[in-house]
């Protein structure tokens, strides 16, 4: 037998009421509960303890609101759920024979206009002829219906209502159900009335029979019992309603996860603990010194041991910490107490004085909800602040964060690819491992082995890793980063003597030779991160890979090894993971471009290109034929064949790891080589394409900018661009790469005449602006929009951080720390590239005002509250705005441009300029010009390119203006 609920709970936005309600239904062995008015925002699915809730509520008003809570074994057997509206929603059990389809409904009240209920009804009709026709349907809610026991209604009612005679939405109940070929099971049983109201007015006078259970008449024998229970208490005027069915579960395998233990690397940071194992760790490694003739895993796998029985016997695992919640023993006390005098009032029918006992302890339990909610509050802004006092940076950043970020509910189940939801484990796993396989797996090459092309090719000298090779790879490895599937973390590597790296040089050096890996080291564990969207659709995740740290150490050997090629091969184009370049290297060019050429009436075409699957479509054996191409030396090329050749991933879910499988092509999720090799990839994209990669667009038809995959193609007339994007296409399929349509855009800064771009089987959408390495870009060059946007995206920030701000419990330091930290930089992003307006800086001005006055607060003067002036914030603050700020990042910028070198493009293009007309009126103001007038007012400097050659004197002056403030 199933127990399935209906209760009204008139809301569970309020503190404390979801854990009441849980707890209440726990209570009652309820396994299914049908919720009315829950008054949440939006659609979804969470998990709190034992239990799966799923709503369907408005998108932004808290009223309405239906769902499910899903309790123990049966969330195992969900297979759908469907938000309709706010009144209606429907979750779909697995059971043996038949699957079970369950509507939750609220329906307008009595006194509602009947154009609302005849809306409701055709909702509902419609909602039930959604449902497989061999499902047994089963309708619970809160109907607002009194049915009554008139002969003419039978079958379709029983004749055991509380009520005599059916009111209006009694009469359209009855008529939907008898249409439906359904009955109403709340009139079927026998009961005593108490057992059968469902509503009782606030006065406690009034008691009617409003929430109903209805099923299909075909299995109207299943259902063995409907009846209401008073004392179930959750200070609502409806009372907890159950059903009874008789049904058969499925049967499911059930899946036990794995508990994940981690070291409790934070001892390492007491000198006795990293003393003691790094003593421990050279004694255990000096007495297992391998045999000759071992083999690279057994070695890994006897080094893999001694760390882990070490780490296991100095540190030990980090103990599990307890979720810390208001809701405490008090409060379960309080709502006890509460719960009992609920009872005496009920079992008194509600005299006067148990009413008012009533009303006292309900009123003292909320008092005291909100009183401890307000505690946990405070007490998390406290450890904010203490935290930024001793100066421990990474937990007062990860403490903010926690709190900035919204709530986003824990969900296990997720959808089959036909929309279908998944609640078992095993064929959840099943499923997300097929999402990955899929993904991983794209435009696999007939070829069987991809390492055998590196025999083309003569052998070239390469060192093998030394000592200081090993070292200096360990040094670079992260602290505080998830280990891999050996649970390893770094810190155990870096707080390693001179033995560890022995073995591990030794390690490393056999593997070089053989060229072999260990089979450890092929694995990598997948970690899923929602992006946006329904959280139930694989496709709306991030794979974020998770390696070895030991592979990571022998990965960054070979980085260092191969870098130096890399830089020899790929063009100045690309600024993509290359050292003393970044995004704002591509940003600079890009508006420099549109700046000269809009000033001298020159039109532009772009095509910012958008490639699917990028780094996971590459193709290993056309990649290390180019590798070879490129003359790297045919050792690193194997090294890097070896480290790809037999690529497995298992994904973890909630702590429950998958089976293994393998990727068999494109490029290693989640390590540093794979940035080198994509760089190398698209390289030698370029070079069939044929595409110049020296000089600039001002000289020439065709340029590119790339950082990693996110490629601007500029042309000076279409015909080019078209021609460049034929031959970049062909040869980028060549490679593995196929061009994302959807997403790759195509601007022109001519005006709005020219029409969407056609190429081939291509049609690409034609946009007025684009968001390129997150900065705005727009035909027109109008800098305006992005600050307008900038503004906007700070205005985010400075909303999830406004409890810190508003909070009298953090400091004015900390809270002007949390604006320099989360605020600004996302105000501030890509400004060295900016030419601001009058108009502009004054926006900016008042955004950085509005955060000051948050921070220091209105001001007291005779009893009266005032904002503070400008001034007073100035004096306040006692730091530089925002637009010199801006300013001054502008000038450091300028300084690092014309001091570099060689063939990079940014300098190149301030540097030249275009042939042309310029256009009649008053020009633009350029970037230049703007530091140029910087320079003289804010540094004093009449000739700023030749005072910028000497970086030291002009890092010297900025620093002394951002003082002298």
């Amino acid at each position: 037998e199933i127990k399935i609920g209906t209760w009204n709970v008139l809301s569970l936005y309020r503190p404390g009421a979801l854990r009441m309600l849980l707890d209440t239904l726990d209570d009652y062995s309820v396994d299914i509960a049908a919720i009315q008015e829950i008054r949440w925002t939006g659609q979804g699915i969470m998990e709190k303890r034992k239990h799966t809730i799923y709503y369907s509520c408005h998108d932004k008003l808290h009223s309405f609101g239906t769902g499910f809570v899903v309790t123990g074994e049966m969330r195992e057997m969900v297979i759908g759920f469907k938000a309709i509206n706010p009144r209606i929603c429907m979750l779909r059990i697995k059971m043996k024979f038949f699957n079970y389809s369950i509507l939750s409904v609220h329906a307008p009240t009595e006194v509602t206009d009947e154009a609302e209920k005849d809306s409701f009804y055709e909702d509902l009709e419609s909602a039930v002829s959604g449902c497989p026709k061999a499902d047994v349907k089963i309708i619970v809610g809160d109907l607002n219906a009194k049915v009554g026991k008139e002969t003419i209604y039978r079958p379709t009612i029983g004749k055991y209502g509380l009520h005599n005679e059916s009111n209006d939405n009694g009469c359209r109940l009855i008529n939907f159900a008898a249409s439906q070929d359904m009955i109403i099971g709340s009139t079927l049983f026998p009961h005593k009335n108490i057992h059968l109201e469902t509503w009782r007015s606030p006065d406690g006078n009034t008691r009617n029979q409003i929430d109903h259970v209805m099923v299909s008449a075909r299995h109207r024998s299943n259902l063995l019992n409907v009846r209401s229970y008073r004392g179930a208490n959750i200070d609502s005027d409806h009372f907890l309603v159950t059903a009874q069915f008789r049904a058969r579960i499925s049967n499911h395998k059930k899946v036990l996860g794995q508990k994940e233990l981690k070291f409790d690397i934070n001892k390492l940071k007491i000198e006795q603990y990293c003393e003691k194992y790094r003593r421990a760790l050279d004694s255990k490694l000096r007495a297992a010194e391998p045999a000759r003739d071992t083999s690279v895993n057994e070695k890994w796998a006897n080094c893999e041991a001694i760390i882990k029985q070490t780490a296991e016997e100095i540190l030990g695992f980090q103990k599990n910490k307890k979720r810390e919640e208001w809701f405490d023993e008090e409060c379960r006390r309080a709502t006890k107490v509460k719960n009992d005098a609920y009872k005496r009032m009920i079992d008194r029918k509600s005299t006067r004085r148990s009413r008012e006992e009533y009303v006292c302890k309900r009123r003292e339990e909320k008092r005291l909800h909100r009183r401890k909610k307000r505690e946990w509050m405070k007490m998390k802004m406290m450890e904010v602040e203490e935290c930024k006092k001793t100066n421990e940076i990474r937990s007062f950043f990860q403490k903010v964060n926690e709190g900035r970020k919204p709530f986003k509910p824990r969900i296990s189940a997720c959808k089959d690819k036909d929309g279908a939801i998944i609640s078992e484990k095993a064929k959840i796993m099943e499923r997300w491992v097929g999402h990955f396989d899929e993904l991983l797996n794209v435009n696999i090459p007939e070829d069987a082995d991809a390492r055998e092309v590196i025999n083309l090719t003569a052998e070239d000298l390469i060192e093998p890793p030394d000592e200081d090779d090993i070292e200096a790879a360990i040094e670079q490895l992260k602290n505080n980063k998830a280990p891999g599937g050996d649970g390893i973390p770094a810190e155990l590597f870096k707080h390693g003597d001179n033995s560890l790296i022995k073995f591990l040089q030794e390690l490393i050096l056999q593997i070089w030779s053989e060229e072999k890996l260990p089979d450890e080291w092929n694995k990598g564990v997948i970690c899923v991160l929602h992006k946006k969207g329904d959280q139930l659709e694989c496709r709306n995740y991030r794979g974020i890979t998770l390696l070895n740290c030991a592979y990571k150490i022998l990965s960054n050997i070979l980085y260092k090894k191969l870098l130096p090629f890399v830089e020899r091969e790929v063009g100045p184009y690309q600024c993509g993971f290359r050292r003393g370049k970044g995004t704002v290297d591509q940003i600079f060019t890009l508006r420099q471009i549109l700046e000269k050429c809009r000033e001298y009436k020159v039109q532009t075409h772009h095509l910012f290109i958008d490639f699917e699957a990028a780094y996971d479509s590459v193709d290993r054996r056309k990649l290390y034929k180019a590798m070879l191409e490129m003359n790297i030396p045919k050792k690193l090329v194997s090294m890097v064949s070896l480290l790809m050749a037999d690529v497995q991933s298992a994904v973890r879910i909630q702590g429950d790891l998958s089976e293994t499988f393998q990727a068999k092509n494109g490029l290693r999720q989640g390590d540093a080589l794979s940035c080198l090799l994509f760089n190398l990839a698209l390289e030698k994209v370029v070079r069939d394409a044929g595409i110049q990669t020296t000089g600039t667009i001002f000289n020439k038809l065709v340029q590119i900018l790339a950082y990693a995959d996110d490629i601007d193609v500029i042309a000076r007339s279409r015909r080019a661009l078209e021609e460049a994007f034929i031959k970049l296409t062909s040869a980028a399929q060549n490679i593995g790469l196929r061009i994302n349509q959807g997403k790759t855009k195509y601007l022109y800064t001519g005006g709005t005449n020219s029409a969407e771009i056609e190429v081939g089987q291509y049609t690409f959408e034609k946009v007025q602006s684009f968001v390129y390495l997150g900065s705005l870009i727009n035909a027109d060059h109008d800098t305006s929009l992005e600050v307008k946007r900038r503004i906007t995206l700070a205005n985010r920030s400075y909303f999830g951080l406004q409890k810190y701000l508003k909070s009298n419990l953090i400091s004015r330091k900390t809270k002007t720390t949390l604006y320099k930290t989360l605020i600004r930089p996302v105000l501030t992003y890509s400004s060295e590239t900016w030419v601001l307006t009058k108009k502009d800086e004054e926006n900016l001005l008042v955004f950085e005002r509005k955060v000051l006055r948050r921070i220091f607060g209105a001001i007291n003067e005779n009893g009266t509250w005032r904002r503070r002036t400008n001034q007073e914030l100035v004096n306040l603050y006692s730091e530089p705005n925002v637009i010199k700020i801006i300013r001054l990042g502008r000038l450091r910028w300028a300084g690092h441009v014309v001091r570099m070198e060689g063939e990079n493009i940014a300098a190149k293009i301030q540097k030249e300029n275009i042939t042309g007309t310029r256009r009649v009126g008053r020009p633009r103001l350029r970037w230049g010009d703007e530091v140029k007038r910087d320079a003289l007012s804010m540094l004093g400097v009449a000739n700023w390119k030749a005072a910028a050659q000497d970086r030291e004197n002009w890092r010297k002056l900025l620093e002394e203006e951002a003082k002298a403030h």
